[in-house]
């Protein structure tokens, strides 16, 4: 049984097929958590994405059309973003929403009003994404066999991780991101201009993540299903918090999470559990994940505030009262 489980499949899966959606959509919202903007539009802008560029390969006939057009089209929902969360300061979360909502319900609607089909486009030879096959790679012994010939996509989701590190710490433009997402005031008043800071790390999320749509319609899988990024923005999102917010650290959260998904599917090849259980694994194992983040989150967050204490030279706070009951005194 754990050969059915744990094989090359799952390697496969982790560091390939599975890793690829989560990684470029993870790197895309790690620059707008780093600028300060919680952007919880990814699930939307995979959506958005995946649907414009199967339209697009399909109607001309060429993979390169189809990537132009799912990157356009979550290049224009990220703009409506920033327009309206940022530009109009409206609530972020409340925006985020609602984009999700819509991308949803509008890819629904194209779909029956474009094709008389609420479910589906699969039209019979889609042009896909090429893989590539790296010379010398296949004769690895582990790796070779099941990572020597994948998705363009794939490969430059893990060249985009150095790239993504050395962008935000080897740059101006990710110092000021970082100086944004720091603190937006103090940034402002040392003459960085805050919203064109956020309007580019909006836009280089929106980059990212039509990147990622694009490989899920026309990807190893040609064709649009409804609904068909299944949560996995935001098990992206899920992989930058748990990554603690830099590229290193998503790259291995989203091979984790990638290996999760490996394990749901060969679960489901080997006929092991129900079905239900199965897909609900990488779930399970986000909700693990983000538990985990947000303790290590607030254990730094303490470790914080207790070194500007010292620094500072003030006394030390006063404990947190407890409740009555909880502190022994009587009721």
């Amino acid at each position: 049984m754990l050969g059915q489980l744990f094989n090359a499949q799952l390697i496969a899966e982790a560091l390939g097929a599975g890793s690829t959606v989560l990684l470029l959509a993870g790197l895309g919202y790690l620059f707008t958590d780093r600028a300060g903007v919680f952007n919880i539009a990814i699930e939307g802008l995979l959506l958005v994405a995946a649907f414009f560029a199967a339209v697009g390969a399909g109607t001309f006939g060429s993979s390169a059309a189809g990537l132009a057009a799912g990157v356009a089209a979550s290049l224009v929902v990220s703009l409506i973003f920033y327009l309206v969360g940022i530009g109009l300061r409206a609530d972020i979360i409340v925006v985020g929403i609602a984009i999700n909502l819509l991308a949803g319900g509008v890819t629904v609607f194209l779909l029956n009003y474009l094709f008389g089909n609420e479910g589906a486009y699969h039209p019979s030879g889609l042009p896909t994404i090429p893989n590539v096959g790296i010379p010398g790679l296949r004769a690895l012994p582990v790796l070779g066999p099941t990572f020597a010939d994948e998705s363009l996509l794939t490969y430059a989701a893990w060249l985009l991780v150095p790239v993504a590190h050395v962008v935000l710490y080897r740059t101006p433009l990710g110092l000021h991101i970082r100086a944004v997402g720091e603190n937006p005031e103090a940034a402002g008043t040392v003459g960085i201009n805050v919203r064109l800071t956020q309007f580019i790390a909006i836009m280089i999320c929106g980059l990212l993540a039509g990147l990622a749509g694009c490989y899920l319609s026309i990807g190893p899988l040609a064709g649009f299903v409804r609904d068909m990024s299944a949560g996995q923005g935001w098990i992206a999102l899920a992989a930058e918090t748990l990554g603690a917010a830099t590229p290193l650290g998503t790259l291995l959260a989203c091979v984790f999470f990638g290996a999760a998904q490996g394990v749901s599917s060969n679960m489901q090849a080997a006929g092991l559990g129900a079905s239900q259980f199965a897909h609900a694994i990488p779930y399970a194992v986000t909700v693990v994940g983000l538990a985990l983040a947000a303790r290590r989150a607030t254990g730094r967050r303490r470790r914080r505030r207790r070194r500007r204490r010292r620094g500072s030279g003030a006394p030390p706070a006063d404990p947190e009262p407890q409740p009555l009951a909880a502190s022994g005194a009587p009721l």
